[in-house]
């Protein structure tokens, strides 16, 4: 899905709203922002990166992991490190060290991304 101009500033600035409130430590706030969006089309990613980040300081961190890895698979490298980093650390809290030594290896630019386009999911 493509966005029009229109679609694309009011995202833009969902997004900009999303982050202010993160910085602020209103992680509630944040995720009305993120759901005004609605389809996100080419900024999945950032939005399920903010997402993520809201879920961690609300301590919801299965959700969080869901939103960062469909950030880390719909971000190109390397803006997607961040992503793949917090996932290390929430697979090493879980007891799961080969998914946190697979996800720090991917935040460390060590293995090449998964082969084929990266899925855009709807």
């Amino acid at each position: 899905m493509t966005l029009n101009h229109t679609q694309f500033v009011r995202t833009m600035k969902r997004l900009a709203s999303a982050e202010g409130y993160l910085e602020l430590r209103m992680p509630g706030e944040a995720l009305e922002s993120l759901e005004e969006i609605g389809e996100p089309g080419p900024l999945r990613g950032a939005v399920e990166m903010l997402r993520g980040k809201a879920f961690w300081l609300q301590h919801r961190y299965d959700d969080a992991a869901k939103s960062l890895r469909v950030a880390a698979q719909n971000i190109d490298a390397p803006h997607d490190r961040p992503a793949w980093m917090a996932l290390s650390i929430y697979y090493r809290n879980q007891g799961q060290p080969d998914e946190a030594l697979d996800s720090l290896a991917r935040a460390r630019g060590a293995r090449l991304p998964e082969s084929g386009p990266k899925p855009h999911t709807n």
